[in-house]
């Protein structure tokens, strides 16, 4: 759940910060809460460029592509999560879907 932080307090670690991942940590909200929360500032003219907080609209590749020999999942993806590089998962499969689960 993410932590509750007045707009007023947020727009202050925006200021200060100006990168969606550090506000993110120091806020411990996610980007996309971060993204609606900048949005609803902007809209009320509180916030100016949005667009100078780097990492705010980052493009996000869903697709996880195939190959003979491989998953492949974009680098973003795995990112987003708390799956880290060397991180070891069991893999299973269901009639409509392959599942890894970290180890």
């Amino acid at each position: 759940m993410a932590a509750k932080i007045s707009d007023k307090a947020l727009l202050k670690v925006i200021h200060e910060l100006m990168n969606a991942d550090k506000i993110c940590e120091q806020t411990n909200i996610t980007l996309k809460t971060l993204q609606v929360r900048v949005a609803r500032l902007t809209y009320n003219n509180t916030l100016k460029n949005p667009s100078d907080i780097k990492g705010l609209y980052k493009p996000h590749p869903k697709i996880v592509r195939f190959n003979q020999n491989s998953i492949i999942i974009p680098k973003t993806r795995i990112e987003e999560s708390s799956f880290r590089p060397g991180d070891q998962f069991e893999v299973t499969f269901d009639a409509k879907k392959i599942v890894l689960t970290k180890k």
